[in-house]
């Protein structure tokens, strides 16, 4: 089932469920009347096989799949909110004769999910248990906190027994990775209700509606200023450059050079012309960059392991750059839930989306700024960017001035985080100002990365923020 591969509960259901067989195993009989082990003279006798789902529990359940398919459709930010009976029809519909289990329902509680039912056998045996639902770094961390077989609580070695069936058998982060959605950023608890909101690997991109109603307000117009910085941060010379001292520049899509296809015009080459003329010296680069990478997946990812190994190498390195936060917040910006709708960017799932985005933001980016600045060499440079909008056309949409504030509620935590430990702060958000639509790609190709221009004005924070 998508949405279980996506979330893990139905393997953190499932898993308890045989947990609890597992834990009948200890009484030996209650094995006996659910038929779960052969035990001669027992097992035939008490095994009595479940009944199936019914055609109503199939049917309600064929509904929430497609609900669930239709919010995960986008590839750049997802935002599901499910019910106990969503999760306790899906469950329902997934159980077969073999998992001699019936009555299975879900019960969401403001800080854990509680599964209950009953063990397929002439004697009924009731069976319940709590889970609790962390977070870590983007991957679902359960944890069985209390199994019980007909209102009486097992022992305690017994759950000690269950919990690493459960991590072996449980593989989340396995799940999520097969599923593309590795990203999660908070998984809310309220009773009756779960809401999970994240990000996908593919970075932030536009939802047709969002990019219909921009094209439209803008018209055949955008503009064609001219971003400063020509004659300080023209074209670089290379993409990479070997050597030592070296510049070393890690990011998102920014950083890889996405919009433009001579990465000479990206703001990493711009600025490390910049530096070696500055510097007077040559300077080797090293450009790490990812399209698509967040706060998340860089640390579950190789790009941020790649750049400690290379600080605490042989070379010497004598600048480094960051950006990351976009793929963060700018994917739920550009979502159908904070367009579309009489209430547009103030509704409620769009709120949703931004709240839980801007929290998983800080600590992820803490930890990683902390790790890249105990590495990096006395003296060297240290470059934190914030975040542009690409949403602001300087047209007077709703969304415009909602995108704003937000984009400005994401850079106030990248300063804070930044200033923390005595990075350097660049921001092109004002200097990109409401030319989106003159330096970005979002008009015509429906991409918020800046083209040549755009990437010249990243590139010129980057030379102010120098001095």
């Amino acid at each position: 089932m998508f949405l279980f591969k996506f979330l893990g509960l139905k393997w953190l259901i499932g898993l308890t469920v045989f947990g609890v067989i597992a834990v009948v195993g200890v009484a030996g009989l209650y094995l006996a009347v659910v038929g779960g082990v052969d035990i001669p003279g027992l097992s035939d006798a008490f095994r009595v096989d479940p009944e199936p789902p019914s055609p109503e529990v199939l049917a309600r359940a064929d509904v929430v799949e497609q609900n669930i398919r239709d919010a995960i459709e986008d590839n750049s930010a997802f935002f599901l909110e499910l019910t106990d009976q969503n999760l306790s029809d899906l469950l329902e519909s997934e159980l077969s004769s073999d998992d001699r289990i019936q009555n299975l329902e879900v019960e969401i509680r403001s800080e854990d999910v509680e599964v209950s039912g009953e063990l397929a056998g002439r004697i009924g045996v009731g069976f319940s248990g709590v889970i609790g639902v962390l977070l870590e770094q983007g991957q679902v961390e359960l944890e069985l906190k209390s199994v019980s077989l007909s209102s009486l609580p097992t022992p305690g070695f017994v759950k000690d027994e269950v919990q690493p069936f459960i991590d072996e058998v449980l593989d989340i982060n396995e799940r999520l990775r097969e599923s593309g959605a590795t990203q999660i950023q908070a998984v809310n608890l309220d009773p009756g209700v779960i809401q999970i909101v994240g990000v996908q690997a593919a970075g932030a991109t536009v939802a047709d509606s969002t990019l219909a109603a921009l094209r439209n307000a803008v018209g055949s117009g955008g503009g064609s200023p001219q971003p400063p910085g020509a004659n300080v941060v023209p074209q670089g010379r290379t993409g990479s450059e070997s050597g030592s001292p070296l510049y070393l520049a890690l990011g998102d899509s920014l950083a890889a050079n996405v919009g433009v296809s001579d990465p000479r015009d990206g703001y990493v080459s711009r600025f490390h012309g910049h530096l070696e003329r500055e510097r007077n010296e040559t300077l080797g680069l090293v450009n790490l960059g990812i399209s698509g990478e967040s706060t998340i997946s860089i640390q579950n990812g190789t790009q941020l392991s790649d750049a400690l190994s290379i600080l605490n190498g042989s070379d010497q390195v004598a600048a480094l750059t960051i950006d990351l936060g976009a793929n963060d917040v700018l994917s739920h910006l550009g979502s159908a839930d904070c367009l579309e709708g009489e209430a547009g960017p103030r509704a409620a799932a769009c709120q949703a989306r931004i709240d839980a985005a801007l929290d998983a933001f800080s600590p992820n980016f803490r930890g990683i700024l902390a790790q890249l600045d105990a590495a990096l060499d006395d003296g060297a440079e240290f470059y934190v960017m914030t975040v542009y909008n690409p949403f602001d056309m300087g047209i007077g949409l709703p969304l415009e001035d909602f995108s704003s504030g937000v984009v400005a509620d994401l850079n106030a935590l990248i300063r804070a985080e930044a200033e923390t430990i005595g990075a350097t702060v660049a921001d092109p958000f004002p200097i990109m100002a409401d030319n989106a639509g003159a330096w970005t790609n979002m008009l015509g190709e429906a991409d918020i990365h800046p083209n040549a221009e755009g990437y010249q004005a990243l590139a010129f924070s980057l030379a102010e923020a120098r001095g």
